[in-house]
C-alpha cells in the first residue's frame, strides 16, 4: 500500500503536535545517527513498506528493509536507516507502533493460515471488516502479508445477504423466489447469503441452492454440523461456493477446513498481540 502525504502528515502530527520538547532541549538533534528495528521474536514481518514511505517523506536515508510477508527469526533486523538524530527521534515510536501492529497481525494470519492449509491444502483463509475504525488500510495490509486476503473491503462491491436483510425481505423463501431478479441486476457479482445455526438451517440452505444461490457463508455453525451439510450442498450444486464464519481462529481452523467448504472467514487476526519489535537509536 501506498500512503499519500497527508496520511503520513496525519500520523506524525498525532505524535508530534508541537515537536519533539525533549530531543529540542538535549540539543543534539543535528548529530548523524542510525536506527534499528530488531525482532525479538520469530515474526511474519509487515509495516516495513509503510515506515519505509514514512522514512523517505522526512529524507531518511533507508539503508535496509525487511519485505513484508518474509519469515523473520529472533534478532533479525526488520530495518535499519540513517538521518540526523532530531529526525530519528521524532519517527521512532510511530515506526515502532506500525511494524509491531503489522507484524503482530501478519505473523498471526500465517499461522491460522497454515492451519487451515495443512487440513484442507489450498483452502481461503480471508479476512472480515472487523477491525478498528479508521485504520482498515493498515490492518488489510498487514493480513495480506500473512497470507489473508480481505473478505469484503466494502459494502459497495459485494453481495452478501444477512437475516438483517432477509427480515426485510419476508425471510429465506420469499429471497429465494426472487433471487432470479436480484442476479440480474448484479450480472458480475457473485451473491453469498448468510445462514446462521438453527433447526432451519439445512431446510434453507437446501431451498436457496436449489433456488440458484452463488454461495452461502455459515455463521458460527459447528464444524460435525457443517461437515454433512457440506457434502448434501455438494451433491446438488458441486460448484456452489461455500465459507465458514464466525469465532474462527487458531484453536478450530483446522476443525473448519476439514469441512470441505471454500473458505474460512476470520476477524481474529485483528486481535492479534503486537510484535515484540524493538528500536535502537545509535550515534554515528
Amino acid at each position: 500500500m501506498r500512503l499519500s502525504a497527508a496520511e503520513i502528515g496525519a500520523l506524525l502530527q498525532e505524535d508530534l503536535p508541537y515537536g519533539d520538547l525533549t530531543t529540542d532541549l538535549l540539543g543534539f538533534g543535528e548529530r548523524p545517527a542510525r536506527i534499528l528495528f530488531r525482532s525479538r521474536q520469530p515474526i511474519t514481518v509487515a509495516g516495513t513498506v509503510v515506515v519505509a514511505q514514512i522514512l523517505d517523506h522526512l529524507g531518511i536515508i533507508l539503508e535496509k528493509s525487511t519485505r513484508d510477508g518474509s519469515a523473520l527469526g529472533a534478532d533479525g533486523i526488520l530495518l535499519s536507516a540513517q538521518g540526523s538524530a532530531a529526525t530519528l527521534h521524532a519517527v521512532w515510536r510511530i515506526a515502532q507502533n506500525l511494524l509491531e501492529y503489522s507484524s503482530g497481525i501478519a505473523s498471526k494470519a500465517r499461522r491460522l493460515t497454515q492451519q487451515a492449509q495443512a487440513a484442507q491444502p489450498g483452502i481461503a483463509v480471508t479476512g472480515t471488516r472487523k477491525h478498528f475504525p479508521g485504520n482498515r488500510r493498515l490492518a488489510v495490509a498487514a493480513a495480506r502479508a500473512g497470507g489473508i486476503l480481505p473478505h469484503r473491503l466494502g459494502l459497495s462491491e459485494s453481495v452478501l445477504v444477512f437475516d438483517t436483510h432477509l427480515a426485510f425481505l419476508g425471510g429465506v423463501a420469499a429471497f429465494a423466489n426472487h433471487l432470479r431478479h436480484y442476479q440480474r441486476l448484479v450480472p458480475g457479482c457473485k451473491i453469498i447469503v448468510e445462514l446462521q445455526r438453527g433447526p432451519q438451517l439445512d431446510d434453507d440452505a437446501l431451498l436457496l441452492v436449489a433456488a440458484g444461490v452463488d454461495g452461502l457463508q455459515f455463521d458460527k455453525v459447528a464444524p460435525m454440523v457443517l461437515t454433512p451439510l457440506v457434502r448434501r450442498l455438494r451433491e446438488q450444486n458441486p460448484a456452489i461456493t461455500l465459507f465458514a464464519a464466525g469465532g474462527i481462529d487458531e484453536t478450530n481452523a483446522a476443525d473448519y477446513a476439514a469441512t470441505g467448504v471454500d473458505a474460512l472467514v476470520t476477524s481474529a487476526v485483528y486481535h492479534a498481540p503486537p510484535a515484540d519489535i524493538g528500536a535502537e537509536i545509535i550515534p554515528l
